[in-house]
């Protein structure tokens, strides 16, 4: 109603001032003409801007939609193959387990608990096949869902089989034995699970490694899931009080970062600029405008020293943060820097590429070392623990590679993840990886023993940016939706959401190493900061 308004009252002073004008002829004053004209021009400006927000608005309502239905459209598809899955498999247990209810020999009950254990990793095969379900939401995930079908279907004609032997001692018997010659209880092949070795780094291959879960670690895991109280810490609600809004920036802020002693936040955005703010204060102290393309990350050394940035011009820009100097400008990579890291020792530079590379700088002398990973997939992010021992890289086919800094080589792969990955984190004791998705999930592993120990669904909105809080116990993330939710481990649901974000989507987000001090970047421009009670 507002805009239909509007829009008469233009037409009305563009009729006042055409008549004006013919007054202003007649009587030689010019404001007769003069004042309804720019009223009118006025009017015209506010409409236009009006109009402009609507098609945003619109825009932005049918890309959410279209995420909507391709979410549906992928969600139907993996149900219908799991029912395909569960339906055949329900066909011929029947079948199975009557031949083998009547053992002829003692030979025919050692077969059974063998044929028994087949069933159990059939079931763990449908168990992975309903995980992969419950966190995808990517068509091109497909295959591996096929690849986990075609696992139950060898292992069904494993069990086809085996059924003659197990009613029928008298054939001979295919299973393994002991060095002893006794027949072995369990089957020689086993089912491998996350981590699984992929290629080497530093250009080397590595080998194909499968490493089983322990069982000890099984039942620890399923009693902490059952009886969470006796294993989760009990959550610290944060009082966070929003401070002030930093304004300066004309594009998305893509990129936060906070120094060390808590005073200095960076913030990095598509309009090609880097900003340094005070932070307590909110006031601005430079602006750095050396990018040919919109900035995508930054890092900050941890003795405040240096600041480094990388965008979509495929450079890293080198800065001294207490002068604002231009040190270096590193080319060598071939698509854009996606992610940076510098080591504790403040003179070494990792960064992350949409080249599929992972490089090694040199920060002082501003010189290329060398290409730790030149096939590590279409990067979106790396993760460096604190104590500069293991590094995370992950992309857009979902899997996580964590690596071994020094000597660089690959420690293991998480392959149990489907969603393509925007954001990586490690907590401050080295233990725990969060990663967020494109599909709007959290995940958080334990890397001592490479399982998955959260799973928090947010599929309103993709999760754009992840950091762990001071403690390690919770996870900070910033959604698509316009707010900035935390997450305490062991429980499923946000344990604050700051929803002070009327911007729209937060693109980053930000923690000050004493944790008192957090920051969001948002699609507009702005960046909200809050501070600790």
């Amino acid at each position: 109603m507002l805009t239909h308004r509007l829009k008469i009252a233009e037409c009305i002073f563009v009729a006042v001032s055409i008549i004006g004008w013919a007054v202003a002829a007649a009587s030689g004053e010019i404001i007769y003409g003069a004042v309804p004209l720019s009223i009118a021009l006025l009017l015209n400006l506010i409409n236009r801007l009006r109009f402009e927000q609507q098609s945003r608005n619109r825009l932005t309502g049918a890309m959410a939609q279209l995420h909507r239905q391709l979410s549906q459209e992928s969600q139907s598809l993996y149900q219908q193959q799991l029912k395909q899955a569960l339906a055949s498999l329900q066909a011929k247990l029947p079948d199975y387990l009557a031949q083998i209810e009547n053992p002829a020999s003692e030979l025919g009950a050692i077969k059974i608990a063998q044929l028994q254990a087949r069933i159990v990793s059939v079931e763990q095969s449908l168990r992975n096949v309903v995980d992969y379900l419950n966190s995808a939401s990517l068509p091109n995930h497909i295959e591996q869902l096929e690849a986990a079908i075609a696992q139950i279907t060898a292992d069904l004609e494993q069990l086809q089989y085996q059924i003659p032997f197990a009613t029928n001692p008298e054939q001979p018997t295919p299973w393994h034995t002991e060095a002893g010659g006794e027949p072995s209880l369990f089957p020689v092949a086993s089912e491998s699970v996350s981590p699984v070795r992929r290629a080497g780094g530093a250009g080397e291959a590595g080998e194909a490694e499968d490493v089983c879960r322990d069982a000890p670690w099984r039942v620890w895991e399923e009693d902490m899931r059952a009886y969470p109280s006796a294993f989760v810490p009990e959550p610290i609600l944060p009082n966070w009080d929003f401070r002030f809004t930093l304004k300066g920036h004309q594009d998305w802020v893509s990129a936060l970062a906070i120094s060390s002693d808590g005073q200095i936040l960076a913030s990095g955005s598509l309009d090609k600029t880097v900003k340094l703010w005070h932070l307590e204060t909110g006031d601005l102290i430079h602006t750095f405008s050396d990018h040919q393309q919109g900035v995508l990350c930054l890092s900050l050394s941890p003795d405040g020293k240096w600041l480094a940035s990388g965008g979509f011009d495929q450079t890293i820009k080198v800065w001294k943060l207490e002068t604002g100097e231009l040190c270096h400008t590193l080319t060598g990579h071939n698509g854009s820097v996606r992610s940076l890291v510098i080591m504790p020792d403040n003179q070494t530079l990792i960064s992350g590429s949409f080249d599929q590379t992972i490089k090694l700088w040199h920060l002082d002398q501003g010189k290329f070392v060398q290409d730790l990973v030149q096939d590590a997939g279409r990067l979106s992010a790396i993760a460096l623990s604190p104590d500069g021992k293991t590094l995370a890289s992950g992309g857009g086919d979902g899997i996580i590679d964590l690596w071994h800094v020094q000597p660089f080589d690959l420690d293991f792969s998480l392959t149990d993840n489907l969603s393509s990955i925007n954001s990586l984190a490690l907590s401050p004791d080295g233990h725990r990886l969060a990663a967020a998705c494109t599909d709007g999930t959290l995940k958080v592993w334990q890397l001592d023993s490479a399982e998955r120990v959260e799973s928090w669904q947010c599929p309103c909105a993709p999760a754009m940016s992840i950091i762990f809080s001071d403690n390690g116990q919770s996870a900070i993330a910033a959604h698509a939706d316009g707010t900035i939710k935390i997450w305490w481990l062991g429980i499923d649901e946000p344990l604050l959401v700051l929803d002070n974000n009327d911007a729209g989507s937060v693109v980053s987000v930000a923690l000050s190493p004493d944790g008192q001090w957090l920051a969001g970047g948002n699609r507009d421009g702005t960046v909200k900061v809050w501070q600790q009670l």
